[in-house]
Protein backbone atom coordinates (compact mmCIF):
# COMPACT_ATOMS: atom_id res chain seq x y z
CA UNK A 1 0.00 0.00 0.00
CA UNK A 2 2.69 2.42 0.79
CA UNK A 3 4.60 1.46 -2.75
CA UNK A 4 1.13 2.09 -4.64
CA UNK A 5 1.29 6.00 -2.28
CA UNK A 6 4.38 6.46 -4.00
CA UNK A 7 4.19 5.87 -6.89
CA UNK A 8 1.01 7.82 -7.41
CA UNK A 9 2.51 10.77 -5.84
CA UNK A 10 5.49 10.59 -8.25
CA UNK A 11 3.36 10.35 -11.48
CA UNK A 12 1.26 13.35 -9.78
CA UNK A 13 4.03 15.39 -9.39
CA UNK A 14 5.70 14.63 -12.85
CA UNK A 15 2.19 14.97 -14.14
CA UNK A 16 2.38 18.55 -12.59
CA UNK A 17 5.75 19.17 -13.76
CA UNK A 18 4.70 18.70 -17.33
CA UNK A 19 1.78 21.20 -16.51
CA UNK A 20 4.19 23.63 -15.86
CA UNK A 21 6.67 22.95 -18.57
CA UNK A 22 7.54 25.60 -21.35
CA UNK A 23 6.58 24.34 -25.01
CA UNK A 24 9.46 24.55 -27.52
CA UNK A 25 10.51 23.63 -31.14
CA UNK A 26 12.87 20.59 -31.55
CA UNK A 27 14.40 18.93 -34.15
CA UNK A 28 16.61 15.97 -34.71
CA UNK A 29 20.36 16.36 -35.82
CA UNK A 30 20.98 15.47 -39.47
CA UNK A 31 23.48 15.17 -41.76
CA UNK A 32 23.33 17.31 -44.75
CA UNK A 33 26.17 19.10 -47.39
CA UNK A 34 27.91 22.09 -46.04
CA UNK A 35 30.48 24.57 -48.13
CA UNK A 36 33.43 26.07 -46.43
CA UNK A 37 33.67 29.37 -47.03
CA UNK A 38 36.97 31.29 -46.93
CA UNK A 39 36.14 34.65 -46.20
CA UNK A 40 38.80 37.42 -46.83
CA UNK A 41 38.77 41.20 -47.89
CA UNK A 42 40.59 42.61 -51.03
CA UNK A 43 41.30 46.05 -53.44
CA UNK A 44 39.14 46.04 -56.80
CA UNK A 45 42.06 45.77 -59.77
CA UNK A 46 42.48 45.47 -63.63
CA UNK A 47 43.00 42.16 -64.45
CA UNK A 48 46.04 43.92 -66.52
CA UNK A 49 46.78 47.23 -66.86
CA UNK A 50 48.62 48.19 -70.10
CA UNK A 51 51.16 51.61 -70.32
CA UNK A 52 51.18 53.40 -74.05
CA UNK A 53 54.08 55.72 -74.47
CA UNK A 54 55.97 57.24 -77.63
CA UNK A 55 58.63 55.50 -79.01
CA UNK A 56 59.85 58.81 -80.65
CA UNK A 57 61.45 61.31 -78.48
CA UNK A 58 60.97 65.17 -78.47
CA UNK A 59 58.02 65.78 -80.57
CA UNK A 60 55.40 67.64 -79.91
CA UNK A 61 51.13 66.59 -80.09
CA UNK A 62 48.71 67.89 -82.28
CA UNK A 63 45.89 66.07 -81.38
CA UNK A 64 44.19 63.75 -78.57
CA UNK A 65 41.84 61.05 -80.15
CA UNK A 66 40.24 59.63 -76.34
CA UNK A 67 39.90 60.92 -73.12
CA UNK A 68 39.65 58.40 -69.80
CA UNK A 69 36.69 56.04 -69.72
CA UNK A 70 36.97 55.74 -73.56
CA UNK A 71 36.24 52.17 -74.68
CA UNK A 72 38.90 51.58 -77.32
CA UNK A 73 39.36 48.82 -80.12
CA UNK A 74 42.99 47.48 -80.70
CA UNK A 75 44.72 49.41 -83.75
CA UNK A 76 42.22 52.90 -82.86
CA UNK A 77 44.17 55.79 -83.27
CA UNK A 78 44.88 57.35 -79.35
CA UNK A 79 47.16 60.50 -80.29
CA UNK A 80 49.18 62.00 -82.90
CA UNK A 81 52.48 63.79 -82.85
CA UNK A 82 53.75 66.32 -85.30
CA UNK A 83 55.81 64.72 -88.34
CA UNK A 84 57.38 67.87 -89.65
CA UNK A 85 60.72 66.56 -88.60
CA UNK A 86 60.05 62.84 -89.63
CA UNK A 87 58.79 63.91 -93.10
CA UNK A 88 61.41 66.16 -93.51
CA UNK A 89 63.90 63.70 -92.98
CA UNK A 90 62.06 61.20 -95.22
CA UNK A 91 62.43 63.90 -98.17
CA UNK A 92 66.25 64.15 -97.25
CA UNK A 93 66.90 60.54 -97.26
CA UNK A 94 64.91 59.95 -100.60
CA UNK A 95 66.56 63.33 -102.63
CA UNK A 96 70.07 61.55 -101.25
CA UNK A 97 68.69 57.88 -102.31
CA UNK A 98 68.55 59.33 -106.02
CA UNK A 99 71.92 60.90 -105.99
CA UNK A 100 73.34 57.44 -104.58
CA UNK A 101 71.40 55.67 -108.01
CA UNK A 102 72.46 58.13 -110.36
CA UNK A 103 76.43 57.88 -108.81
CA UNK A 104 75.37 53.65 -108.97
CA UNK A 105 74.54 54.06 -112.66
CA UNK A 106 77.77 55.75 -113.77
CA UNK A 107 79.87 53.66 -112.01
CA UNK A 108 78.82 50.57 -113.45
CA UNK A 109 78.73 52.13 -117.33
CA UNK A 110 82.50 52.94 -116.16
CA UNK A 111 83.11 49.55 -115.23
CA UNK A 112 81.43 48.45 -118.03
CA UNK A 113 83.68 50.59 -120.56
CA UNK A 114 86.74 49.86 -118.95
CA UNK A 115 86.09 45.84 -119.57
CA UNK A 116 85.19 46.44 -123.04
CA UNK A 117 87.93 48.50 -123.83
CA UNK A 118 91.10 46.49 -125.87
CA UNK A 119 94.34 44.90 -123.66
CA UNK A 120 97.13 47.15 -122.92
CA UNK A 121 94.64 50.44 -123.28
CA UNK A 122 93.84 50.59 -119.19
CA UNK A 123 95.52 49.23 -116.58
CA UNK A 124 94.14 46.45 -114.17
CA UNK A 125 94.66 48.77 -111.25
CA UNK A 126 92.24 51.16 -112.92
CA UNK A 127 89.96 48.47 -114.14
CA UNK A 128 90.26 47.55 -110.58
CA UNK A 129 88.99 51.00 -109.01
CA UNK A 130 86.18 51.66 -111.33
CA UNK A 131 84.78 47.82 -110.46
CA UNK A 132 85.69 49.45 -106.26
CA UNK A 133 83.51 52.43 -106.77
CA UNK A 134 80.29 50.28 -107.93
CA UNK A 135 80.74 48.23 -105.13
CA UNK A 136 81.32 51.28 -102.32
CA UNK A 137 78.07 53.09 -104.83
CA UNK A 138 76.40 50.37 -104.02
CA UNK A 139 77.19 50.20 -100.14
CA UNK A 140 75.84 53.47 -99.83
CA UNK A 141 72.88 52.86 -101.75
CA UNK A 142 72.09 50.34 -99.44
CA UNK A 143 72.84 51.94 -96.18
CA UNK A 144 70.68 55.04 -97.02
CA UNK A 145 67.83 52.96 -97.96
CA UNK A 146 68.07 51.78 -94.40
CA UNK A 147 67.52 54.95 -92.87
CA UNK A 148 65.14 55.85 -95.13
CA UNK A 149 63.20 53.01 -93.44
CA UNK A 150 64.10 54.29 -90.02
CA UNK A 151 62.83 57.24 -91.03
CA UNK A 152 59.45 55.70 -92.28
CA UNK A 153 59.16 53.95 -89.07
CA UNK A 154 60.02 57.04 -87.02
CA UNK A 155 56.98 58.59 -88.74
CA UNK A 156 55.13 56.01 -88.05
CA UNK A 157 55.47 56.47 -84.32
CA UNK A 158 53.91 59.71 -84.55
CA UNK A 159 50.56 58.02 -84.55
CA UNK A 160 49.68 56.36 -81.49
CA UNK A 161 47.46 53.63 -81.73
CA UNK A 162 46.13 50.97 -78.99
CA UNK A 163 47.86 47.85 -78.53
CA UNK A 164 44.79 46.36 -77.25
CA UNK A 165 41.08 46.59 -76.62
CA UNK A 166 39.54 48.06 -73.70
CA UNK A 167 39.13 51.18 -71.68
CA UNK A 168 41.22 53.70 -71.26
CA UNK A 169 42.06 54.50 -67.30
CA UNK A 170 44.48 57.29 -67.04
CA UNK A 171 45.33 60.11 -70.16
CA UNK A 172 48.81 62.37 -69.10
CA UNK A 173 49.08 63.99 -72.29
CA UNK A 174 48.27 67.28 -73.76
CA UNK A 175 47.96 69.13 -76.92
CA UNK A 176 51.23 71.12 -77.70
CA UNK A 177 53.30 68.94 -74.83
CA UNK A 178 56.32 68.03 -75.60
CA UNK A 179 56.79 64.04 -75.43
CA UNK A 180 59.64 61.96 -74.26
CA UNK A 181 60.23 58.26 -75.39
CA UNK A 182 58.96 56.00 -73.11
CA UNK A 183 57.23 58.45 -70.90
CA UNK A 184 53.95 57.10 -70.37
CA UNK A 185 50.90 58.92 -72.14
CA UNK A 186 47.65 56.33 -72.07
CA UNK A 187 47.10 53.31 -69.27
CA UNK A 188 44.60 51.05 -71.05
CA UNK A 189 42.82 48.61 -68.73
CA UNK A 190 43.02 45.69 -71.05
CA UNK A 191 39.68 43.61 -72.64
CA UNK A 192 37.61 45.63 -69.51
CA UNK A 193 38.41 42.64 -67.82
CA UNK A 194 38.01 43.67 -63.65
CA UNK A 195 39.05 41.59 -60.31
CA UNK A 196 39.55 41.68 -57.20
CA UNK A 197 43.15 41.31 -55.16
CA UNK A 198 41.42 39.36 -52.08
CA UNK A 199 43.73 38.58 -48.82
CA UNK A 200 43.76 35.14 -47.69
CA UNK A 201 45.40 33.85 -44.47
CA UNK A 202 47.38 30.82 -45.26
CA UNK A 203 45.59 28.65 -43.09
CA UNK A 204 42.63 29.46 -45.85
CA UNK A 205 44.59 29.49 -49.57
CA UNK A 206 45.19 25.93 -49.36
CA UNK A 207 41.37 25.48 -49.78
CA UNK A 208 41.11 28.29 -52.70
CA UNK A 209 41.52 26.85 -56.19
CA UNK A 210 40.51 27.87 -59.84
CA UNK A 211 37.47 27.94 -60.37
CA UNK A 212 35.79 28.21 -57.41
CA UNK A 213 32.39 30.32 -57.28
CA UNK A 214 32.42 33.42 -55.49
CA UNK A 215 30.09 35.68 -54.06
CA UNK A 216 31.33 39.53 -54.11
CA UNK A 217 30.09 42.66 -51.46
CA UNK A 218 30.60 45.87 -53.11
CA UNK A 219 31.18 49.49 -50.86
CA UNK A 220 27.76 49.82 -52.00
CA UNK A 221 26.41 46.72 -50.58
CA UNK A 222 25.27 45.45 -53.87
CA UNK A 223 26.66 41.52 -54.37
CA UNK A 224 28.15 40.08 -57.33
CA UNK A 225 29.22 36.47 -58.44
CA UNK A 226 32.50 35.67 -59.60
CA UNK A 227 35.01 32.99 -59.83
CA UNK A 228 38.48 32.49 -58.88
CA UNK A 229 40.88 32.66 -61.78
CA UNK A 230 44.01 32.37 -59.52
CA UNK A 231 45.55 31.49 -56.79
CA UNK A 232 49.13 33.04 -56.03
CA UNK A 233 51.58 30.97 -55.47
CA UNK A 234 53.63 33.00 -53.07
CA UNK A 235 52.63 34.04 -49.56
CA UNK A 236 53.83 37.19 -47.53
CA UNK A 237 56.33 36.18 -44.85
CA UNK A 238 55.67 38.62 -42.95
CA UNK A 239 51.72 39.10 -43.01
CA UNK A 240 51.25 35.21 -43.90
CA UNK A 241 48.95 36.47 -46.51
CA UNK A 242 48.25 35.07 -49.93
CA UNK A 243 46.56 36.58 -52.51
CA UNK A 244 43.69 34.98 -54.67
CA UNK A 245 42.47 36.65 -57.90
CA UNK A 246 38.76 36.84 -57.98
CA UNK A 247 37.52 37.55 -61.88
CA UNK A 248 34.20 39.45 -62.30
CA UNK A 249 31.63 39.42 -64.76
CA UNK A 250 31.41 41.78 -67.78
CA UNK A 251 29.41 44.90 -66.64
CA UNK A 252 30.47 44.92 -62.92
CA UNK A 253 29.68 48.28 -60.99
CA UNK A 254 33.14 47.64 -59.08
CA UNK A 255 35.90 49.98 -60.37
CA UNK A 256 39.80 49.61 -59.88
CA UNK A 257 40.67 50.98 -56.28
CA UNK A 258 37.36 49.87 -54.35
CA UNK A 259 37.15 48.06 -51.45
CA UNK A 260 35.63 44.41 -51.47
CA UNK A 261 34.60 41.67 -49.49
CA UNK A 262 34.70 37.68 -50.85
CA UNK A 263 33.06 34.64 -49.77
CA UNK A 264 34.64 31.95 -51.67
CA UNK A 265 32.84 28.53 -51.62
CA UNK A 266 35.98 26.65 -51.36
CA UNK A 267 34.79 22.75 -50.53
CA UNK A 268 31.38 21.21 -50.03
CA UNK A 269 30.75 17.61 -47.44
CA UNK A 270 28.39 15.78 -45.39
CA UNK A 271 28.53 16.87 -41.96
CA UNK A 272 26.52 17.35 -38.48
CA UNK A 273 24.32 20.76 -39.15
CA UNK A 274 21.91 22.75 -36.73
CA UNK A 275 20.41 25.79 -37.09
CA UNK A 276 21.48 28.94 -36.14
CA UNK A 277 19.01 30.09 -33.86
CA UNK A 278 19.22 26.46 -32.32
CA UNK A 279 23.02 28.04 -30.27
CA UNK A 280 22.79 29.16 -26.88
CA UNK A 281 26.31 31.19 -25.77
CA UNK A 282 27.59 30.54 -22.93
CA UNK A 283 31.13 32.30 -21.81
CA UNK A 284 31.77 32.59 -25.70
CA UNK A 285 30.84 29.31 -26.10
CA UNK A 286 28.00 27.63 -28.09
CA UNK A 287 25.85 25.11 -26.53
CA UNK A 288 22.44 23.70 -27.59
CA UNK A 289 19.90 22.36 -25.17
CA UNK A 290 19.69 18.37 -25.77
CA UNK A 291 16.47 16.52 -25.18
CA UNK A 292 16.37 13.56 -23.65
CA UNK A 293 13.40 10.57 -23.75
CA UNK A 294 12.02 12.16 -20.17
CA UNK A 295 11.67 15.51 -21.45
CA UNK A 296 14.54 17.04 -19.18
CA UNK A 297 16.65 19.43 -21.72
CA UNK A 298 20.46 19.46 -21.03
CA UNK A 299 23.25 21.91 -21.91
CA UNK A 300 25.49 20.68 -23.94
CA UNK A 301 28.62 22.61 -25.45
CA UNK A 302 29.58 21.92 -29.15
CA UNK A 303 31.67 22.98 -31.44
CA UNK A 304 31.11 24.75 -34.38
CA UNK A 305 32.91 25.07 -38.17
CA UNK A 306 31.36 26.87 -41.42
CA UNK A 307 28.47 28.47 -41.71
CA UNK A 308 25.90 26.97 -44.50
CA UNK A 309 22.63 29.66 -45.00
CA UNK A 310 20.88 29.51 -42.20
CA UNK A 311 22.30 26.52 -40.22
CA UNK A 312 26.03 25.97 -39.00
CA UNK A 313 28.04 22.82 -38.77
CA UNK A 314 28.80 20.46 -35.59
CA UNK A 315 32.23 19.67 -35.19
CA UNK A 316 31.67 17.59 -31.92
CA UNK A 317 29.21 17.35 -29.05
CA UNK A 318 26.39 16.42 -31.36
CA UNK A 319 25.31 12.47 -32.73
CA UNK A 320 22.70 11.79 -35.72
CA UNK A 321 19.39 11.48 -33.96
CA UNK A 322 19.98 14.00 -30.92
CA UNK A 323 16.92 15.96 -30.69
CA UNK A 324 17.58 19.21 -29.79
CA UNK A 325 15.60 22.39 -29.13
CA UNK A 326 15.33 25.40 -32.08
CA UNK A 327 12.96 27.11 -31.02
CA UNK A 328 12.37 28.80 -27.04
CA UNK A 329 15.87 27.91 -25.99
CA UNK A 330 16.30 31.49 -24.56
CA UNK A 331 14.25 30.91 -21.21
CA UNK A 332 15.60 27.39 -20.60
CA UNK A 333 18.23 26.38 -17.98
CA UNK A 334 19.88 23.00 -17.62
CA UNK A 335 17.43 19.87 -16.17
CA UNK A 336 14.48 22.01 -17.16
CA UNK A 337 10.99 19.55 -18.75
CA UNK A 338 9.66 20.91 -21.87
CA UNK A 339 6.81 19.96 -24.10
CA UNK A 340 7.94 19.36 -27.32
CA UNK A 341 6.47 19.49 -30.81
CA UNK A 342 9.18 18.48 -33.34
CA UNK A 343 10.27 20.20 -36.64
CA UNK A 344 12.82 18.76 -38.93
CA UNK A 345 16.23 20.58 -38.92
CA UNK A 346 15.91 22.30 -41.79
CA UNK A 347 12.85 24.36 -40.49
CA UNK A 348 9.97 22.50 -41.98
CA UNK A 349 6.34 21.81 -40.51
CA UNK A 350 5.70 20.95 -36.91
CA UNK A 351 4.54 17.66 -35.78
Amino acid sequence: MAIMTSLVCHSTVHAESLSFAMTVVAASVERSEVTRTITATGNVVAWREIPISSEAGGLAVIEVAVDEGDVVVKGQVLARLSHDLTAAAISKQKAAIGELEASLAIARSDAARAHSVSSGVMSAQAIEQRETLVKTTEAKLEAARAQLDEAEARQRQTVIVAPAAGTIASRSVAIGQVVQAGVEMFRLIQDDRIEIDARVVETDLLAAAAGQHVMVLGPGGRSEHGSVRLVSPVVDPKTRLGTVHVALPNGTNLKPGMFARVEISAARKLALTVPLKALVWREAKAHVFKIGRDSLVSLVEIGIGAKESDDVEVLRGLEVGDRIVTQGSGLLSDGDFVNVKTASVKGGALR
